[in-house]
């Protein structure tokens, strides 16, 4: 048993070592280059190990895994995979202490450059991040909201997808229902109603409470409205009720 047990160890041991291997050579790599080099900087096939691509999603082998995700990141700035970075190094458990206050010190120089640029899936890493290694119990607190807003949407399309057929088109509005959901509230589940599209003012008023945490931390406020946001303008059960709406008093987004 001992033995068996020594020899999980070691193994644990050589695979977190890997995992984090030339860590240190990847960090370096970005020793004197400021935020604006970064931005002026293209990631292009030139900058990538073209023979070292593979199918891995996750390699365990880090400079493989940066090197993946550089090649799939072809046409964004240097900045942005500097950021993805830096989130795969804490993931990793690389000196975190000095890896996300590097981290910290990116998004409060170029919070609004990273929020326009960085695609839903990072932001919504960053925000991971944050929760997992912040000491600011409240900037937590409101990104919480980020991580919740988008698993609920992700297991709502994700049945939705269950119940597709493989070759099916996705189903049209049906206008009956529709028109039931104009006129008033129709039963959902547990004295809970299907939103009322049209007037219903329940996500405007989210909205509203959202932003009262400006008061509290206005970074990761920001964050959780420009995630709102982009939600509004992406292919999302949002994005329909927001087409459907007909009240400009009740509307939730900005433009």
């Amino acid at each position: 048993m001992t033995t068996s047990t020594n020899w999980q160890r070691k193994l644990l041991l050589i695979f977190r070592s890997e995992k984090r291997l030339n860590a240190g050579k990847v960090f370096k790599n970005y020793d004197g280059k400021s935020f604006d080099e970064m931005k002026a900087t293209t990631i292009t096939e030139a900058l990538c190990d073209i023979e070292a691509l593979t199918d891995e999603r996750k390699s365990t082998d880090l400079e493989i895994h940066l090197n993946n995700l550089k090649h799939q990141s072809l046409g964004e700035s240097e900045l942005c995979f500097y950021h993805n970075t830096l989130v795969i190094l804490m993931r990793r458990k690389y000196k975190t202490d000095k890896t996300f206050a590097e981290f910290e010190r990116l998004w409060k120089a170029e919070s609004d450059y990273l929020l326009e640029h960085l695609s839903l899936r990072w932001i919504v890493s960053a925000c991971d991040t944050f929760i997992d290694y912040s000491d600011d119990t409240n900037r937590a607190a409101i990104l919480m909201n980020v991580i919740t807003l988008m698993n609920t949407l992700r297991v709502h399309e994700t049945r939705s997808f269950l119940q597709l057929s493989a070759k099916a088109e996705p189903m049209p509005l049906l206008d009956e229902k529709t028109d039931q959901l104009y006129a008033g509230d129709l039963p959902l589940y547990d004295g809970l109603t299907y939103f009322r599209i049209g007037t219903d003012d329940s996500l405007r008023n989210m909205r509203k409470r959202y932003s009262k945490f400006l008061k509290v931390d206005k970074l990761a406020t920001t964050i959780l409205l420009a995630v709102f946001e982009k939600l509004q303008n992406n292919q999302s059960a949002f994005a329909t009720l927001r087409q459907l709406h007909r009240d400009d008093w009740s509307k939730w987004w900005l433009d």
